[in-house]
C-alpha cells in the first residue's frame, strides 16, 4: 500500500513540473562580454528564485549585486529572471531557472539554450586543379568553413552577382564530444564565355565575425571566336574616297584570335602589309573581357575599294568565325529599331484609318447615318437650250421615290397637260423684281397612282416645278 502514495507523489510532481513555465527567450546566441536577460514566469507566487548558469547555480533576489542579478517584477508576481552582465565561453550550454511555490515542496524548472558564439576557421574553396576549362564544361566547388559555434553561414557570388541557381543544400557535422560545427556547401555550373575572368567567391558570416571571411578562384574559360551579333555582313561607314580608310571588326575569343584578311586574290595575315604598304592588316589588340579589335588599314580609299566585299577569317585553337565586310563613304544611320509587337500595331493603325475613311465617304455618298436627311433640291440645267426639270421634295421623302416619281412624272406629262393649272401674274410691285432664274416655271400640282371611284386618291399631294425655255413659250403662243 505504501506504493500507491508514492506513485502519486511522483505522479503529482510529473504534472507540477509539466505545468507551463514561461521563458524568455528560448534560444539565444551571444559572444564573450555581451549581456543576455532571462526571464521564467508563473501565475502564481513563488518563494525564491534559483538559475542555473554553466556549472554555477545562483539564487537571486531583488536588488542583489553581481555578474548575474535578478530581472523582473518581484516573486509575489512569480517573476524569476537573470540578467548576465558579461557572458563566458564557459556558460555555452542550457539556463535553468527554478521556481519553488511559497508553500508546498514541488518545485518547477524552465531551460533555455544558449550559444556562446566562437568564430570558426578560415573558409576553404576546394575546386578542380586545372587552370582552365572549357565553354560548356560543368564546374563544381565546395566551400568549408570549420569549428563554428553555431555553425557559419554560406553565401556564394560570381564576382559581384550572388549565385542562387546551382547551389546545394549545405551540410552541418560536428566532431564527437565537440560543439562546434563544420559547414559544407557545393556548387554546380556549366561555364560559358561570360564567366571567363569572373571570380568564384565563398563568403563565410557568423555571429562572432565582425566582417564576412572569404575564399575565392578566378575562373578562366576558353571558347572558339564569337560574333557579337548575328548579322551576315558588317558595313563599315563613314570613309571618305582619297583619305585613310579604317575597318574594324570587334570578336570575342579566348585565347588570343589570329586574323587573316581576303581582298581579291590577296591575302595578308595579321600582322601583315602588302607589297606597296598600301593595305596593311594589324595584329588584333585585346580590348579587355575577352574581346578583341581587328582593325585592316587602307592608305588610300579609292572607288573601287567601295565596291568591292572584304572578308575576314578569325581563327584560334578552339575554332574559326568568317566575316564579311563591305566600305561605305555614307554615314551611318542613325537606325530605330522597331519590335514585332510596334510593327504590328503601326499596321493595325493604319488599316483601322483606312476603313474609317472608306465608311466615311460611303456614308456621304450614299446619305446614310449622320449623313442622312441632308436631301436638297438639286438643279439639272442643259447649255443647249434645252428644257430641265426642277425636282422638290417635300416632307423628306427618300431619294429612291423622288427618283421613281420623277421617272413617273415624265411619263404622263403629255397626257396631262389639260390638269396643269398655271398661276396667275400677281400684279403688285414684288412680281417685277422676280429674278431672271424664274422666268417660264409653272407649278403644277399631280395626283400620285391611278385613280378610281371605288378607291379615294392618296391624302398626300407632290408638286414639281416645270421649266420651260423661251423658244418653246414662243411655239405654244403661236398654236
Amino acid at each position: 500500500m505504501a506504493v500507491l502514495p508514492a506513485f502519486f507523489g511522483l505522479l503529482m510532481a510529473a504534472i507540477v513540473t509539466a505545468q507551463n513555465v514561461e521563458i524568455t527567450p528560448l534560444k539565444a546566441v551571444r559572444r564573450v562580454g555581451d549581456e543576455l536577460t532571462v526571464l521564467c514566469k508563473v501565475p502564481y507566487r513563488i518563494d525564491s528564485c534559483r538559475i542555473t548558469v554553466g556549472p554555477t547555480s545562483y539564487r537571486l533576489i531583488p536588488n542583489n549585486q553581481g555578474d548575474v542579478v535578478y530581472a523582473g517584477q518581484g516573486l509575489e508576481v512569480g517573476e524569476c529572471g537573470a540578467h548576465i552582465k558579461h557572458i563566458k565561453e564557459e556558460w555555452n550550454g542550457n539556463i535553468s531557472c527554478v521556481l519553488p511555490p511559497k508553500s508546498g515542496s514541488i518545485e518547477v524548472t524552465g531551460t533555455m539554450q544558449l550559444l556562446v558564439a566562437r568564430a570558426p576557421g578560415d573558409p576553404q574553396l576546394i575546386a578542380p586543379p586545372q587552370p582552365s576549362f572549357k565553354e560548356g564544361d560543368i564546374f563544381v566547388a565546395q566551400c568549408m568553413v570549420p569549428n563554428g559555434r553555431p555553425a557559419a553561414k554560406i553565401t556564394w557570388f560570381l564576382d559581384e552577382e550572388q549565385l542562387l541557381a546551382g547551389t546545394h543544400q549545405p551540410v552541418v557535422t560536428s566532431e564527437p564530444g565537440s560543439d562546434l560545427q563544420t559547414i559544407r556547401q557545393n556548387v554546380s555550373r556549366v561555364l560559358t564565355a561570360d564567366d571567363s575572368g569572373k571570380r568564384l567567391v565563398c563568403r563565410a558570416e557568423h555571429e562572432s565575425l565582425d566582417k564576412p571571411k572569404e575564399a575565392s578562384r578566378q575562373l578562366l574559360v576558353h571558347y572558339p571566336p564569337k560574333r557579337l551579333d548575328d548579322s551576315p555582313s558588317i558595313t563599315i561607314f563613314g570613309l571618305k574616297i582619297s583619305a585613310e580608310g579604317r575597318l574594324n571588326v570587334t570578336v570575342r575569343a579566348n585565347p588570343r584570335p589570329h586574323a587573316e584578311w581576303t581582298i581579291g586574290d590577296l591575302k595578308l595575315s595579321a600582322p601583315q602589309k602588302n607589297d606597296d604598304a598600301s593595305i596593311e592588316a594589324l595584329e588584333p589588340v585585346h580590348l579587355g573581357g575577352g574581346y578583341f579589335n581587328v582593325t585592316l588599314v587602307l592608305a588610300r580609299v579609292a572607288k573601287e575599294d567601295v565596291d568591292r566585299t572584304y572578308y575576314l577569317t578569325v581563327t584560334n585553337d578552339l575554332g574559326r568565325e568568317d566575316f564579311s565586310v563591305r566600305l561605305s563613304t555614307m554615314d551611318e544611320p542613325a537606325g530605330v529599331e522597331l519590335e514585332t509587337g510596334a510593327i504590328v500595331g503601326i499596321v493595325i493603325g493604319v488599316l483601322v484609318l483606312l476603313i474609317a475613311i472608306f465608311l466615311i465617304v460611303f456614308a456621304k455618298a450614299t446619305d446614310r447615318w449622320c449623313f442622312a436627311g441632308s436631301n436638297g433640291v438639286r438643279d439639272h440645267t442643259k447649255s443647249s437650250g434645252e428644257s430641265s426639270d426642277t425636282e422638290s421634295a417635300v416632307g423628306g421623302r427618300e431619294r429612291s421615290r423622288l427618283g421613281a416619281l420623277g421617272a413617273r412624272m415624265r411619263a404622263a406629262l403629255p397626257r396631262a397637260r389639260d390638269r396643269v393649272q398655271a398661276t396667275e401674274p400677281r400684279a403688285d410691285t414684288d412680281d417685277k423684281i422676280l429674278s431672271e432664274e424664274k422666268k417660264g416655271v409653272v407649278y403644277a400640282e399631280l395626283q400620285l397612282g391611278e385613280q378610281n371611284a371605288e378607291k379615294p386618291p392618296p391624302p398626300s399631294t407632290e408638286y414639281a416645278e416645270i421649266v420651260y425655255s423661251d423658244q418653246n413659250q414662243q411655239k405654244e403662243t403661236k398654236e
